[in-house]
């Protein structure tokens, strides 16, 4: 049984019109009660080391615009980070930006399990389920999955705005890339602030790779989207280089 009973996803708009599935793998901050926030200060909740800020919203609004449906994960990275694959070490972080998860030290098998069976699998047998439904409705279904990134990591200023990670998908990405460069203005990372090849991006090899669906990755900068104006200019922006994408 889930904590709190409340389920580890959310899908709104599940029979959408649009040839696209938007999801957003790190959109709330939710702790189970067991877990009493994991011993951290409730402080730490509201950082980027538990949630991807102001991703939510700009995922919502993108979804609204285009009729498309929407997955997104509610429980915080923190608990179990769903755009991690099971081998990785990163899946249950011990610390994250120099922070100690007092909760996530010295799991048994049997925690680390529990995790995974009720937060990580249902997640992603959902996303699974909404690959398909697409797929059967449309010849060439695309997966937006919508991130944030922080401003500055480890004191290093990072200069681009927005990013695109992709791997094997070239095409779409780079038509993003170039459609996002001319409705901004700004500089926008290709594979930055992260690489598609680094080892995460779990929904990139499951849901795209593996079912033959192209799949961009959105990286937004967090600055850019912290209040409902931001959120508002930047989806509007977003929704202009992928409308042309889409038709």
């Amino acid at each position: 049984m889930i904590d709190n009973q409340i389920p580890p996803f959310k899908v709104t708009n599940a029979e959408g019109s649009a040839s696209l599935l938007i999801a957003c793998d790190h959109a709330e901050n939710l702790i189970p009660d067991s877990l009493s926030d994991l011993g951290l200060n409730p402080d730490y909740l509201k950082r980027h080391i538990a949630y991807d800020i102001g991703a939510k919203q700009v995922a919502i609004r993108l979804a609204e615009f285009f009729d498309a449906p929407l997955l997104l994960a509610r429980y915080s990275r923190l608990v179990i980070d769903l755009n991690r694959h099971l081998h990785d070490p990163s899946l249950i972080a011990e610390y994250s930006d120099g922070v100690e998860i007092p909760g996530n030290l010295n799991l048994t098998d049997e925690m680390r399990t529990h995790r995974i069976n009720n937060y990580f699998h249902p997640y992603h047998n959902q996303y699974q389920d909404m690959v398909s439904n697409l797929i059967s409705k449309h010849n060439r279904p695309i997966i937006l999955a919508v991130h944030s990134f922080t401003p500055i990591l480890n004191g290093v200023v990072r200069p681009w705005k927005i990013g695109v990670l992709w791997d094997q998908n070239e095409v779409l990405a780079k038509q993003l890339i170039e459609n996002l460069s001319k409705v901004t203005g700004f500089n926008i990372g290709d594979n930055k602030p992260y690489h598609a090849t680094d080892p995460y991006g779990y929904a990139q090899v499951i849901h795209s790779h593996e079912r033959g669906v192209e799949l961009a990755l959105l990286e937004i900068r967090q600055d850019l989207i912290t209040d409902s104006d931001g959120q508002v200019k930047i989806t509007e922006l977003v929704c202009q280089a992928i409308s042309p994408i889409l038709n």
